[in-house]
């Protein structure tokens, strides 16, 4: 059985707070769309860049990592590859709201930027479905689908920044 870490269960917890405060701003119908110039605000406490980092980078990988690989995954790998798409589905509410960063407002007020958000959750939630399923074609797929999302909205919006692998693993300084 798979124990979850302190720091995996506060990622969580922080993931499904902020995801049900955007569900709550975008009404019952559950359609994502982005705030009018004079609505409230409500950002995440921390940069969108520090999301993308800590959280989406992290999450990715392990869906991508799991469906390159060459041999079949045990129950304890689709368990985490399953928590980590959660991970994403939840990151795609989580940066449609924007953070602390200079750009952040500006990019939570695009129609385009919530069009990639939403895509990112949309992706996540069919890798969580090929986990559910353990179908590893399905996983590889919405692996591949994620770059594309990925690097689609790093060509629109951070063009001179990579699309990941920042930090990927934290350096001890």
């Amino acid at each position: 059985m798979y124990v979850a870490t302190k720091r995996t269960t506060k990622i969580l917890a922080f993931s499904a707070v902020l995801a049900a405060s955007a569900y709550g701003l975008a009404g019952v119908t559950g359609a994502a769309s982005a705030p009018s110039a004079g609505s409230p605000h409500v950002a995440v406490p921390i940069s969108t860049n520090a999301v993308m980092v800590a959280l989406v980078d992290q999450a990715a990988h392990e869906i991508w990592e799991g469906g390159n690989r060459t041999r079949n995954l045990t129950d304890r790998e689709w368990l985490l590859i399953e928590q980590h798409a959660v991970q994403l589905a939840a990151s795609g509410s989580v940066v449609s709201l924007g953070g602390t960063g200079k750009a952040d407002r500006g990019w939570a007020l695009s129609p385009a930027w919530q069009e990639w958000s939403g895509k990112l959750s949309t992706v996540a939630l069919e890798a969580k479905k090929a986990a559910d399923t353990k179908n590893k074609v399905a996983l590889r797929a919405s692996g591949d689908a994620l770059v594309n999302v990925c690097v689609g909205c790093h060509m629109v919006f951070k063009p001179d920044a990579p699309s990941e692998g920042i930090m990927h693993q934290p350096q001890l300084h």
